[in-house]
């Protein structure tokens, strides 16, 4: 825990020794080919991590605010997850499911404590009062007024501890008229505008293949909260965050500026090509198809050249980018013939395009980029451990590390079977092991 904005300590944050699997990590990624430079000896990982001593209390719970606290947990953080007895997070039980532990849990709380109390009792809100005065984050993503009621609210959490920062999730924020309505990723993704402009232009909105809400919006939090933090450290002075999924994601929403220019200008559906931008898409070939992004003057004279038409180069229709997209009715067809005349397969023109200095690529499904050689010998994707009594899976396959960093790379430490850590965490607050038994039983007989 840090308890000033530039004092640092190091009595949190460490992790323990079932947690504790670097070595094996490092193990395993040899075995794929990959690079264990990342991968240290256990002294210099938890002697080198950038967020060291931070303890976090974490409320979140499902996807986007446990994305946040597992980032921070990678990069050293102590991360209490508060869990309510018996069940535990919803997201516990979200398939895929192997021994009765779900995967995606593991992934979306890597490295997080498990602390189990009942918050709807005096006892449950006592034992968080407790560990308030060691925090130094605090996360939660219950709608507006759900913490106030608890008694844990920023108000009530900064009257104890009070250079907190305390970061809120919630789907419209805090203020407004449709704070409290229900909300989940695909909402924030339907009110945001981005399903109006993806997918085919006759055909009905689109929503991400991916919980697109859910996933920028945890980065946000996660920046947003490190950004908060860093103005802690240089002042000691802590604030309120508050994050909202579909703020993230109109915040995301870049095309929304076309709008100063009427409702006629506002972007449209076009399936998989771009309204203001070309050529920028999907190309079919003789034999499967393309991503061609040559949007920039000197890429698309580099297209030009290789498609053999210098003449396309002055064409007043393509000169710059606003004449290749107003035109791309005519320009799309055109480069399509060129390729299904030129080269036998997707493959092959790739290769050239590559050559050519065009950026291209194939679009990989699921399987391609689960099973990429080179995604995995970057780390990109790297074995990572499940939890104890998943034996049909002890490690699986996944996401590793949003970036790298010379000197502070994130780890992965495996995530917490549900309420692992109670009794460590009440223990340090004060209670004895009759307490913890007695309170224990109460809460799992409601």
């Amino acid at each position: 825990m840090l308890q000033s904005g530039r004092a640092l300590r190091n009595g949190a944050g460490g992790k323990d020794a079932q947690g504790k699997v670097a070595a094996v990590a490092a193990t395993l990624q040899r075995e794929s080919g990959g690079p264990d430079s990342s991968f240290k000896e256990e002294e210099q990982i938890m002697e080198k991590q950038a967020l060291k001593g931070i303890r976090v209390l974490d409320f979140t719970t499902m996807a986007a605010g446990p994305l946040a606290s597992a980032m921070m947990a990678d990069f050293g953080a102590e991360v209490i997850k508060v869990e309510r007895p018996g069940r535990g997070d919803d997201g516990r039980k979200f398939p895929r499911m192997v021994d009765g532990g779900s995967v995606g849990f593991c992934w979306f709380n890597r490295g997080k404590k498990s602390l189990c109390v009942d918050l709807g009792t005096p006892e449950g809100v006592e034992v968080i009062r407790r560990l308030l005065p060691s925090v130094n984050v605090v996360l939660e993503n219950f709608r507006p007024g759900v913490m106030k009621r608890l008694g844990l609210d920023y108000e009530a959490v900064k009257a104890i501890r009070p250079d907190i920062v305390y970061g809120s999730l919630t789907t419209y924020g805090q203020e407004g008229k449709f704070i409290q309505k229900p909300g989940y990723d695909i909402v924030a993704q339907a009110m945001s505008g981005l399903m109006s402009i993806t997918g085919e232009a006759d055909g009905d909105p689109q929503k991400s293949g991916a919980p697109l809400g859910d996933l920028i919006g945890g980065l946000n939090l996660y920046t947003s909260v490190l950004t908060a933090l860093y103005h802690w450290r240089d002042t000691g002075e802590g604030q309120y965050v508050d994050v909202s999924l579909l703020r993230t994601l109109i915040y995301m929403n870049s095309p929304l500026n076309h709008c100063n220019f009427g409702e006629a200008a506002a972007s449209r559906r076009q399936g998989n090509h771009h309204p203001t931008m070309a050529p920028y898409g999907l190309f079919k070939c003789r034999k499967g198809s393309l991503i061609i992004g040559a949007a920039g003057k000197s890429i698309w004279e580099n297209l030009c050249t290789l498609m053999g038409r210098e003449d396309l180069k002055t064409d007043p229709d393509y000169l710059e980018v606003t004449d290749r997209a107003r035109n791309q009715k005519k320009l799309i067809p055109l480069i399509e013939q060129w390729l299904k005349d030129t080269y036998a397969d997707s493959d092959e023109a790739q290769a050239a395009l590559d050559a050519g200095g065009v950026p291209c690529a194939q679009v990989y499904d699921q399987w391609q980029v689960f099973n990429e050689p080179e995604f995995r010998k970057l780390g990109w994707i790297r074995q990572v451990p499940a939890m104890p009594g998943m034996e049909h899976m002890p490690t699986f396959w996944d996401r590793a590390g949003n970036c790298n960093m010379s000197e502070t790379p994130p780890e992965f430490f495996r995530a917490p079977l549900l309420g692992e850590h109670t009794e460590e965490l009440m223990k340090s607050v004060g209670y004895s092991q009759e307490e913890i038994g007695e309170v224990k039983a109460r809460w799992t007989m409601k």
